[in-house]
Parts: C-alpha cells; structure tokens; sequence
C-alpha cells in the first residue's frame, strides 16, 4: 500500500506545532496553579501531607523543583513549565510511535498513530497542563512498549522495565492504579499461550515492588505514611471526578466525546472487529489496554479527560493499525486517503485552535500582581487556586475545603475541626482572598477587604 509518509510526518508537525501554541497561550487550570504551588512549597523544604495538604502523589514536585530554582518566582516561570510539559507531550508522542513498532505497525501506520493521538482534543488539552498524569501516561506508555517487547524478546530484562517504569508511573500519579490493574489479565493470556514464560509476572511485579520501595521508606522516614494513606487513598476514594453525579453525562464530558466523534465511533468498530477476530491481531495488545482502560473509568464514574487521556496513547495505536488494514484492503491512498484523515481530524482541530484564544494572560497578570503587591512572608487565601503560586497559605487546607476539610476531619476523628473561613480571614488576614463579595458582609469583614482588577480576588485594606 503506498502511503504518503511525508505528508504523515508534515500532519504531525502541525500538530505539534499547535500544541506548543497552546501551552504557552492557553488559559491556566487550576490543577496547574495547585501543583505549581506544590513545587513552591518542597522548594521551600515543606514535607507534603505534614506540612500543607495535597492529594496527590509527590513525585512530579520534587522533580520539578530544580526548574523552579532555575526559573524564579514569577509570573513568566509558568511559562517555562508549560514547555517542559510540552517536551512531554512530545516524549508521549515519541513513546506512541514506539509502541506502534512494537506491535508490528509498518512505520505509515505509527505516524498515523502519532497523527491520530495529537489531534485528539483530550490527550492534548491535559498533555499541556502542569499536572502529574502527563509523565503518569508517559511511563504508562513506555511500561507497556516493554511488556509488548517482552513477547518477541522473551528477556526477562524486558520484563523488569516493564515493572520499573509501570512504578515510575505510579510514584507520579496514584490514578497508574487504573492501569495496573490490567497488566494480571493481559500478562495471564500471553503466558496462558506460552508467549512468556510464568516466571516473567514475578520479575515484573518484583521490579514494581523494589522501585516504589524507596517511596514507602520515605513516608515512614519523615513520619507522613499516616496522612499520606488519608489524603491520597481515603480521602479521593470518597471525592468524585467531578460536579456530575453520573460523570460520563457532565457537560465536558458530552463536549469532548462528541468533539472527538469520530475518534470514538472507530474506536467503537476497533472493538467489535476484534471480538469478532477474538482478539487475534497484531494491535490487540495495545486495544486491549486502551479498551480496558476506558472500561475501568466508566466502572469508577471518573469519566472526564484527565483519565480518559490516558487510554487515548494505546487507542491511537490500535486504531492506527486497524486502519491501515482497512486501507489497504479498500485500496484508500493518496486523496482519499487525505479527506480519511481529514474527516477524523477536523473537529478537534478546530476545537484546538479556537481554545488557543481563551487566553492565559489575565491570569499571568493576576499572579504577577500579587508578586509586586504583596511581602515574600504574606499569607494567601486562594481556595480556587486561582493566583497563589509563591506565597504562604493561610491555613493547611489551602483548597478542596469543601468538601475536604469535612471528610478530612471524619477520617481524623476531627483534627482540623475548628476550622472556619470568617474566622480565619479575621485572624490571619491574608493579604489576597479569592471569594465573593457577598462572603466578606456575611463574615463581618466587609470593610477590610477592597476589590482589585481581578473578578472575585480582593486585597486586604490599609497597607
């Protein structure tokens, strides 16, 4: 089948370049602020989970703290890890296009993957974004690329990578546990038909246990295991995903699947062509951890894009290769293979770029703002997470009070009982508050605060 490679590689180009568009253009998520601020916090020596609250694992913090040092505290520092998270988007781009190979794609067929998974609205809007699932995914993807090699190998070394980098997924982002949780079933089956031999599962899981190893000694080491365990485990499993009780019918989640119709739609017709082939093809393996994937999301009503991101890698690669069958089957090159490629991308590349004018520069500003009008030692309240990045907090709990603080105190026998938001603006006095208005007069406090030129962020009066 002749394909055009170059115009393949000159689609990825521009989708790339899209990307790295979006990253230094495009609005700020929350997300984003609160682990930006993370980072702050253990540049500043302050041990997660002890010291201030997080919920999520602190791998990615730790690493990124040298940039931080490197970048300095200030507005235009932001920008410079939206490109380190573009060069990962990037690397998840690479670690695609491997794994494609991997599964006996022709190099056409990983291109296309790579095409398909860029031009996906959901990979690239979190791919972007200053948050642990991207090197989460990254590791996923490349753990996986290992435990494919591991059937053409049979090097025990190959599983080893797989356990080790499936654990570097995990030491970043406790959601690796959705993928985790298929490696026993996908393991059982290559094994089942002898294509690895049994022993391999233990080397796998053997190199998983030894390298999260040093991260439970380090939990016990500073004392934070107990609060760790409450805040990452306890704590998420009982905060959903989302605002939707039924995540999968959230307006988003409605946006995004019917922005990437026709992704879905092939994806749909990927499954039943390989339940009819029971699962014998070269792109079962990655279709299999894509589909399963999906199917552990829905199961745990955490359907919204930053799970769903983490399929979309395996999907692209499975579709790529069922379509390249398709094509050469039905004889589809050149225009026709064009407007094919078109009719899958076109949505959510308009999607992309018309996200590209919902600008991040207010939200720059207002970061800077508080930086030039306010002292290094100046308390926040920053609850939304909307302009705190190098600031102190006025409380541990600097965000998801509602309704974390209430949950966090049913787990901990009421450790942070006494907590109360009119009471600490009145004792702490934070310098900045993200709140309403009308909060300040229920308070008591509408006369110490003053608005600034940023909607729902006042300054404390008289400095």
């Amino acid at each position: 089948m002749t394909w055009d490679r170059p115009g393949t590689k000159a689609l990825a180009a521009a989708l790339l370049a899209l990307a790295l568009a979006l990253a230094v253009f495009r609005f700020l998520d929350a997300d984003e602020v609160e682990h930006l601020h993370s980072t702050w916090h253990v540049l500043r020596g302050a041990l997660p989970y002890v010291d201030f609250f997080e919920h999520h694992h602190p791998l990615l913090w730790y690493a990124l703290a040298p940039v931080l040092a490197l970048a300095g505290e200030s507005a235009s520092a932001v920008i410079v890890f939206r490109i380190v998270f573009f060069l990962l988007t990037l690397a998840v781009a690479r670690a695609t296009y491997g794994l494609a190979l991997e599964c006996r794609a022709s190099r056409e067929a990983a291109w296309l993957a790579v095409c398909l998974l860029l031009s996906m609205t959901t990979f690239v809007s979190v791919a972007i974004e200053i948050r642990p699932d991207v090197p989460q995914l990254f590791f996923g993807v490349v753990s996986v690329t290992y435990f494919a090699r591991m059937r053409r190998t049979r090097a025990a070394a190959d599983a080893v990578r797989s356990g080790v980098f499936a654990a570097l997924g995990f030491l970043f982002l406790q959601k690796a546990a959705l993928l985790l949780v298929l490696y026993p079933a996908a393991f059982l089956a290559l094994a089942a038909r002898r294509r690895v031999p049994w022993r391999f599962g233990l080397y796998l899981a053997g190199a998983f246990v030894a390298a999260c190893a040093p991260f439970a000694l380090w939990l016990a080491a500073t004392g934070s295991f107990g609060d760790y365990l409450i805040t990452n485990w306890y704590l998420n499993a009982r905060v959903g995903a989302g605002p939707a009780s039924v995540s999968f019918l959230s307006a988003i989640a409605v946006r995004d699947f019917a922005r990437n119709a026709v992704f879905w739609a092939l994806a749909a017709a990927l499954a039943w062509t390989l339940a009819r082939r029971r699962f014998d093809a070269d792109y079962a393996l990655p279709a299999g951890f894509g589909l399963g994937l999906l199917a552990v999301i829905f199961a745990l009503n955490r359907v919204v894009d930053r799970y769903v991101a983490a399929a979309i890698p395996f999907l692209a690669v499975a579709i790529a290769m069922w379509l390249a069958d398709e094509f050469a089957r039905r004889r589809i090159n050149g225009l026709r293979l064009a407007m094919a490629l078109l009719l899958v991308m076109f949505v959510p590349g308009v999607a992309l770029v018309r996200s590209l004018f919902n600008s991040n520069r207010v939200q720059l500003s207002q970061i800077q703002f508080v930086l030039d009008h306010s002292r290094p030692a100046d308390p926040m309240y920053d609850e939304r997470r909307d302009f705190n990045v190098f600031r102190p907090d006025a409380h541990y709990f600097w965000f998801m009070t509602r309704p974390g603080v209430r949950l966090y105190n049913g787990l901990t026998g009421g450790r942070l009982a006494g907590y109360d938001t009119c009471r600490l603006l009145a004792t702490v006095r934070p310098r900045f508050v993200s709140l309403r208005e009308g909060d300040f007069e229920r308070c008591g406090l509408a006369g110490l605060y003053r608005p600034t030129p940023f909607a729902k962020m006042f300054e404390r009066g008289g400095e």
